[in-house]
């Protein structure tokens, strides 16, 4: 029997080639995008250095100041519902094992918190009890800072752009490998 001469099976074999071809393939491909945009969330993109400049790094900075931001309020003021919700975020923020867009939204509530910290002990405390809050304030900002230009932004937004559309949507849904969040806004 030769394919020519039954239709039925050369359908079936091309049904299985574009099968694997779309998902054996490209779900291979889409997952190895995926796992090098995550690596440079967690180690950054030059690797060659002592120093951790990484997307992971930042947030893990960033969580450290809004805490000390925090405890320096409930000393100065006692607790408070934004100290609270500022130490659970920053803690959130700073949880490795968290999935990206939990930590993404995380920190984007810490931020508007960070403000209202700063607000309320601005003209509740005097300039020296203020100081260890400011320095935190101003790490926090300045790790904001390096956050909004790390070169994981592009990477993601690449990544999620790859996935949007057809056959990537359906491919990435069916092997895992969901859209990354962008840490920004």
């Amino acid at each position: 029997m030769r394919f020519d001469e039954n239709r039925k099976v050369a359908w079936a074999v091309l049904a299985v080639c574009v099968l694997l071809s779309v998902f054996a393939l490209g779900g291979g491909a889409i997952g190895r995008e995926r796992a090098k945009v995550v690596k440079v969330f967690n180690s950054g993109e030059y690797t060659d250095t002592d120093v951790r400049h990484s997307m992971d790094a930042y947030l893990d900075n960033a969580g450290e100041a809004a805490s000390i931001m925090a405890n320096e309020a409930e000393l100065h003021l006692g607790a408070s519902d934004a100290s609270d919700a500022a130490l659970k975020n920053a803690g959130l923020i700073g949880k490795d094992d968290a999935p990206l867009d939990e930590r993404s939204r995380a920190y984007a509530e810490l931020k508007g918190q960070v403000e209202k910290l700063y607000n309320s002990l601005y003209n509740a405390v005097d300039q020296a009890g203020f100081k260890n809050f400011k320095l935190a304030y101003d790490d926090f900002w300045g790790c904001d800072d390096l956050l909004g230009r790390d070169g994981y932004h592009k990477l993601a937004k690449s990544y999620n752009d790859l996935i949007s559309g057809f056959p990537g949507g359906i491919v990435a849904g069916i092997t895992g490998n969901g859209a990354l969040a962008t840490f920004e806004g």
